[in-house]
C-alpha cells in the first residue's frame, strides 16, 4: 500500500470496492426502488422532447446490447447511458440531493452497463447505490460552494459517482478504482451560464458526465493513472471548484458502517430548478388574491440567487424554456396565477401555449417580484426555504415562509402523488398498462430477474 493509505481519496476507493448488497438496508432499498421508477418515467417522458431527439441523432449509438429508451435499436452501454441520462435530466424534473441530481446519472449508467455485461440485478443495484453514495458523499463537502462559484454541482459530482459505479461493475481492484476516481477529476466541468442566457446543452450535462465516468473507469482498467490528491490537493476538486480545503474530516463518511444517504433524496413535484419549489408553494397559498397583489418581496439564500436569481440576466425577460425554468420570478408568477409549474405547464410554455410576452399576465406578475439575498437564511438553513412578503393594493402585507417542499423528506410524496407524476410522464409514450407492469416489477425487485426484463418495458409496445 502506498504512503497515501490514510487519505480521503484512499478511503473513497476502499468504500467503493468493499461496498456490497448487504450494505443496502431496507430504507435504502425502498429509496432505490422509488428512484428507479422516477428516473425511468422521466426518461420515457423526456425522450420525445426536441433536444432529446437531437441528442440521440448526434450520439448515433453504436450497436450493442443496452436499451435506449423509446428506441427500437439497442446500443453500446456508454452510448445508451449517455442518451438515457440526457433524457433523465432533460426537463428539470429529476430527483435531487442537496443541490445536485444523482438519479439521472446512476440509474441509466447502472442499467445500461448491467445489460451489456450480463450482470445480475443484485450487482446492478449494488453498483447503482454505491455510485449514488459516492456522488452525494463527495458532493456533501463541496455544497453549496460549488454552486455559488458558478458550477452546476451535478456536472462536477456525477463523474465521480459514475466512475465508482463503473469500477464496481467492472470489478476493478482498489488501486484501479482509486485511479478511476482520480481520472474523473480531469472530466469535471459544467458552468451554469445556461441559467442566465439559455442553451439546451444543460440537458446533456448528465449524458456527458455518465460518458466521462464510464471512460474514467475504462482508462484506469487500461492502466492510466490519475493524481493521488484528486480531492484534497492544492489543485484538486475542492480547492479548484469550491475554493475550500477539505481533508480528514470527510473520511468518516466513507468508513465502514457509515449510514447510507440515499433515503434522504428528494423527488421533484415541479418541472424547474428545485430551489424555486418552496417559493412556488408559498405562492399557491395566495392564488385567490392574485389580482390584489401590488409587490412581492422574496428573500433568498445565496445559493438560490446564484441559480435562479439576480445573477441571471433574463429572470424578468425569459426568452426560452431554460430561462423560464431558471427564473424565480417567472416560477412564482406561474404559481400565483394558477398556470402550474409541472410537466404539462412547461410543455405548454415550450409549445407557445402560455404567453410570457411583454404585457401578458405572467410577465406583469413576474415584474412584481423583488429579490434580495438574506445572510440570515444562509446561516440558518442548508436546504432550500422560501421567505416572502406579499404586499397588497389595500396596503396590507402577508408574510409567507415555506421550509422545503413537496417530494422532500420533510414533505414526502404520497404514493398516489408519485404515481400521478409517473403516469403523466409515461401515458403518451408507453401507455399506463405497460408502465404499471414496470412499476410492479421494480417494487418486487426479484434479484433473479435479468436486468433486461426491466429495460424492455421502456420501449413502446413491449
Amino acid at each position: 500500500m502506498s504512503h497515501d493509505s490514510q487519505s480521503l481519496e484512499r478511503a473513497v476507493a476502499r468504500f467503493v470496492v468493499n461496498y456490497s448488497y448487504a450494505d443496502i438496508d431496507d430504507a435504502t432499498r425502498e429509496a432505490a426502488k422509488g428512484l428507479i421508477k422516477d428516473q425511468f418515467a422521466i426518461q420515457v417522458g423526456a425522450s420525445v422532447l426536441p433536444w432529446s431527439q437531437k441528442t440521440l441523432a448526434f450520439r448515433n449509438p453504436r450497436p450493442g446490447s443496452a436499451t435506449i429508451v423509446n428506441h427500437s435499436a439497442k446500443g453500446a452501454a456508454v452510448d445508451a447511458a449517455y442518451v438515457n441520462a440526457s433524457y433523465g435530466h432533460g426537463f428539470e424534473y429529476d430527483d435531487f440531493f442537496g443541490n445536485a441530481h444523482p438519479g439521472c446519472a446512476v440509474v441509466p449508467a447502472a442499467f445500461a452497463m448491467g445489460e451489456e455485461l450480463g450482470a445480475s440485478l443484485e450487482d446492478t443495484i449494488t453498483a447503482l447505490v454505491v455510485g449514488y453514495e459516492t456522488y452525494v458523499r463527495i458532493g456533501k463537502w463541496g455544497s453549496p460552494a460549488v454552486l455559488n462559484q458558478g458550477w452546476q454541482p451535478h456536472a462536477i459530482w456525477a463523474g465521480f459517482g459514475i466512475a465508482a459505479l463503473a469500477a464496481k461493475m467492472y470489478r476493478l481492484d482498489e488501486e484501479q478504482t482509486f485511479h478511476a476516481l482520480a481520472i474523473a477529476l480531469s472530466h469535471a466541468s459544467g458552468p451554469t451560464e445556461y441559467a442566465s442566457s439559455g442553451g439546451s446543452i444543460k440537458r446533456v450535462h448528465a449524458g456527458i458526465a455518465v460518458r466521462n465516468g464510464i471512460e474514467s473507469a475504462e482508462l484506469a482498467r487500461a492502466g492510466i493513472t490519475g493524481p493521488r490528491n484528486f480531492l484534497t490537493g492544492n489543485r484538486g476538486l475542492y480547492k479548484m471548484f469550491c475554493n475550500k480545503e477539505v481533508g480528514a474530516e470527510a473520511i468518516a463518511d466513507f468508513a465502514p458502517g457509515a449510514p447510507n444517504l440515499m433515503p434522504g433524496l428528494s423527488y421533484k413535484a415541479y418541472c424547474c430548478c428545485a430551489c424555486t419549489f418552496s417559493y412556488i408553494e408559498a405562492m399557491q397559498e395566495v392564488q385567490d388574491k392574485a389580482d390584489q397583489i401590488e409587490r412581492i418581496d422574496a428573500r433568498v439564500q445565496t445559493m438560490v440567487n446564484s441559480i435562479v436569481g439576480t445573477r441571471n440576466a433574463n429572470i424578468y425577460t425569459p426568452r426560452n424554456i431554460e430561462e423560464v425554468q431558471y427564473s424565480l420570478p417567472a416560477q412564482m408568477a406561474l404559481s400565483v396565477l394558477g398556470k402550474g409549474n409541472g410537466f404539462q405547464a412547461h410543455h405548454a410554455i415550450l409549445e407557445g401555449q402560455i404567453d410570457l410576452a411583454e404585457g401578458s399576465p405572467v410577465n406583469d406578475m413576474l415584474k412584481k417580484v423583488n429579490i434580495t439575498i438574506s445572510p440570515e437564511l444562509d446561516e440558518k438553513y442548508k436546504y432550500f426555504v422560501a421567505d416572502v412578503d406579499v404586499h397588497y393594493k389595500d396596503g396590507t402585507t402577508q408574510h409567507l415562509f415555506q421550509e422545503q417542499s413537496t417530494g422532500s423528506p420533510m414533505k414526502p410524496f404520497t404514493p398516489a402523488a408519485h404515481l400521478k407524476k409517473l403516469d403523466d410522464l409515461t401515458e403518451q409514450v408507453i401507455g399506463l398498462k405497460q408502465a404499471h407492469r414496470l412499476w410492479a416489477m421494480i417494487d418486487e425487485l426479484d434479484l433473479s430477474r435479468p436486468v433486461g426484463d426491466f429495460t424492455a418495458l421502456l420501449i413502446p409496445g413491449a
